[in-house]
């Protein structure tokens, strides 16, 4: 009987030892993320195990803005760059060449906050005129060059200003952009979640434009569909069509997940321990952040929302030339 017994748990811690080196063997693809919400697809992914199941190894590499993270991309030290269609655009503007595979979110995350101490006089007019007020006003965003920067601008064109009427600073992600503007570094900032869910829990800022309910010029309104994008080398995309098709499933497999109001708890578990910022009440925020944004986490986006954005940006000087997505876009 022991002997059986040892037979047995050799046998099973054989095929632990065979599963673990198969799991080693599956090829490794490395995606850009954000502090705070970030590439959540991918990272319930990684917790359901949705990334075994279509064939590679998902790491998570933290950079906290899409013009970095594409330039990282470009570099090869990811596989996946993750952020705004401006961002793609603009690259592609400058021949870089990429390919779109995926999307992460579809429509606008970036919302204006002002600080408790930034006086707006026309914020009761609500947008376009609250915009008004920001004049002279010292404006975060991301990075320079970034989405963040490109709807800001788009923003103040519609209420007939622009860029040389406001000071634009690049005040990073939501972690550092949120004492920037509660220290009274900066009045506003062009972010992104979770800095909602810090301005409503902290009471520390308020949010004065959110295109995720539906304010904000058209151009912006308009990328409802494909406002983000999942970017890689066109080279490797070439060179590995295989591990292309493993990522649209992997990323297919957790949006039917997420997407599926039976999974909100696990899928809230999921962020709670992937958030990344040290914040007093930094779960709650996570569960306000989500709620604010559920819905938006999708794996594909669509060419003519790509296309609003490309369309835009050229309209107002934000690129060289037309960008055309669809060739930039794999089916």
């Amino acid at each position: 009987m022991i002997k059986k017994l040892a037979m047995r748990w050799a046998s099973m811690a054989t095929i632990t030892t065979l599963a673990a080196a198969a799991a080693q063997a599956q090829p490794v693809v490395r995606f850009q993320d954000y502090p705070g919400t970030g590439n959540l697809l991918v990272r319930v992914a990684q917790a359901q195990g949705f990334c075994e199941q279509a064939g590679i190894r998902c790491e998570l590499r933290a950079i906290p803005a899409a013009p970095l993270g594409m330039q990282t991309m470009l570099s090869g030290d990811i596989e996946v760059s993750f952020g705004p269609a401006e961002v793609v655009v603009a690259a592609l503007a400058r021949k870089a060449p990429i390919k779109v595979i995926g999307a992460g979110y579809v429509d606008p995350v970036f919302f204006i906050a002002a600080g408790m101490k930034t006086e707006l006089p026309t914020e009761a007019e609500g947008y376009p005129g609250v915009v008004k007020s920001f004049k002279g006003k010292k404006i975060g965003v991301t990075q320079r060059g970034s989405g963040a920067e490109f709807q800001l601008i788009d923003m103040l064109a519609d209420a007939g200003l622009t860029a040389n009427d406001v000071t634009i600073v690049a005040v990073g992600a939501p972690n550092t952009a949120f004492p920037a503007l509660t220290q009274g570094q900066v009045d506003l900032i062009m972010t992104f979640p979770p800095a909602d869910g810090m301005c409503e829990v902290l009471k520390a800022c308020r949010v004065v434009i959110d295109p995720r309910k539906g304010q904000g010029p058209k151009s912006i309104l308009d990328s409802r569909g494909g406002a983000g994008a999942m970017a890689v080398k066109a080279d490797w995309a070439a060179a590995n069509p295989a591990l292309v098709e493993s990522v649209r499933k992997m990323l297919a497999l957790s949006d039917a997940f997420v997407s599926n109001p039976a999974n909100f708890d696990r899928t809230l578990e999921v962020l709670r321990k992937t958030f990344g910022l040290q914040l007093p009440n930094a779960d709650q925020i996570a569960e306000v952040s989500f709620r604010n944004s559920i819905g938006n986490f999708k794996a594909q986006g669509t060419v003519p929302a790509m296309q609003s954005v490309a369309d835009t940006m050229f309209q107002n000087k934000l690129v060289p030339v037309r960008v055309d997505m669809a060739p930039a876009v794999l089916p």
